[in-house]
């Protein structure tokens, strides 16, 4: 599978092996998993509660694996540099605009 989902601090994101890099902004559980839905459908759901159960136990949904070993040697930072999990957190982080933003 060259995406998996990582979970950092409280909040979660789709990874890319390919890429050696988020796919999406880290979310709170509840957005997280509309979006899962949205972007997979029913048919995704139906294999959600066991990748969570990993997530929940290793950081990441890939078996054996944990989040840190999995985002060792990442290229997610400009020029495709390693960022440290911090690093990650700090410039993907989800941050909802307020009403005024998205209305202007």
């Amino acid at each position: 599978m060259s995406r998996f989902i990582v979970k950092l601090r409280d909040h979660y994101m789709e990874w890319s092996t390919i890429a050696d890099a988020p796919t999406t902004k880290l979310m709170p559980l509840d957005r997280f998993l509309k979006w899962y839905r949205c972007t997979y459908g029913e048919s995704g759901m139906a294999e959600l509660p066991e990748r969570m159960a990993r997530v929940e136990a290793t950081g990441t949904s890939v078996y054996r694996e944990t989040a840190e070993s999995v985002i060792t040697g990442n290229r997610a930072g400009p020029d495709e540099t390693e960022l440290t999990m911090d690093e990650i957190y700090e410039q993907n982080i989800y941050v909802p605009r307020k009403a005024k933003e998205r209305d202007a």
